[in-house]
């Protein structure tokens, strides 16, 4: 059984290989709000999937790092690339693929990917602050009009998306484009719990509507499904309700997995925000970072029935 106090003596981070310049040696190109931005040079944007179970080919993080400080969070374990020990720099330091547009240009000049799927944003939000400035996300999507036949999908918590609308609508001429809001809770105080930087659950609303409006196809990701947090009726239905009233086409959930990395953070929140479920929680994740079957398919039950009720697509837009 794995205590809040046992996860955090846990190593923090697998060792993966580094992808971009380390970090010692990445060049300091702003500090606002306690946030560091570097310059992060990248030898390759476009990254295979190697999951058979994700419904992509290619994914693109044009940020390594996420200013949104999410508790649950699953991909802080990816500054482990840069041999950090505190989980916290994930929100902190924010590295900058300046030559993100260079070498998607290159790919695609020499790589026909027509009719495969691109993912923008698996493991860093595209529409993070970052963007507002250092404009990565938007270079990207420039690169994507010069070709066509991709389906490409972005998952993002920002209205910062609607900024691109105009480009999202010519590339949804070009392509199929697909946009991912996640929005776990409609619950503006939950909400600031769970996401602390993150915009609030009317302007992702917002954003759901005025992006169904222009004719894009817009999925609500409510990731992840945590227990006795985000799972039951009270949560659920005022989330499936305002979503497809916005315009949202579906609704994909995905329960919580914990890595060590997220772990270390989302433990300790836990024993100040839910200190009643404490406990819960640690025999849940006591063996994995998953959820064993039974337990995930009890965690589930509400949001599948939910998804029938509403007449939703059956099968894989239902993730597991």
């Amino acid at each position: 059984m794995i205590s809040s106090a046992a996860a955090t003596t846990l190593p923090l981070f697998p060792a993966l290989p580094v992808l971009g310049r380390p970090a010692p040696d990445a060049e300091l190109l702003r500090q606002r709000a306690g946030v560091d931005y570097f310059d992060l040079l990248v030898r390759e944007i476009l990254n295979r999937s190697e999951s058979s179970r994700l419904p992509f080919d290619w994914t693109i993080n044009p940020y390594r790092g996420c200013e949104l400080g999410c508790v649950y969070c699953y991909a802080r374990y990816t500054h482990g690339f840069f041999e950090t020990s505190r989980p916290e720099e994930f929100e902190t330091k924010i590295y900058v693929k300046s030559n993100a547009a260079e070498k998607l240009r290159r790919r695609l000049r020499k790589t026909d990917l027509r009719g495969q799927t691109i993912a923008i944003g698996t493991a860093t939000d595209p529409y993070q602050g970052a963007e507002k400035q250092f404009r990565v996300t938007r270079s990207l999507l420039e690169v994507f009009a010069s070709v066509e036949g991709l389906a490409l999908s972005i998952t993002t918590k920002s209205p910062l998306v609607l900024e691109d609308l105009a480009l999202l609508t010519e590339l949804d001429r070009r392509h199929s484009v697909e946009v991912h809001i996640t929005l776990t809770t409609i619950d503006r105080r939950l909400a600031r719990q769970l996401e602390p930087a993150a915009p609030d659950p009317e302007a992702r609303l917002r954003a759901i509507r005025e992006l169904s409006e222009a004719g894009i196809a817009v999925t609500v990701n409510c990731m992840p499904v945590m227990p006795g947090i985000n799972d039951g009726e009270a949560t659920l239905v005022p989330l499936f309700e305002a979503s497809l009233a916005a315009g949202a086409r579906d609704i994909h959930q995905q329960a919580l997995f914990l890595r060590p990395a997220s772990r270390a953070v989302f433990f300790p929140w836990l024993e100040r925000e839910f200190p009643q479920l404490v406990g819960t929680y640690r025999r849940l994740y006591a063996r994995a970072d998953y959820l064993e079957a039974h337990a995930k398919e009890q965690l589930l039950t509400t949001f599948r029935r939910l998804r029938l009720e509403h007449g939703l697509p059956r099968g894989a837009a239902a993730r597991a």
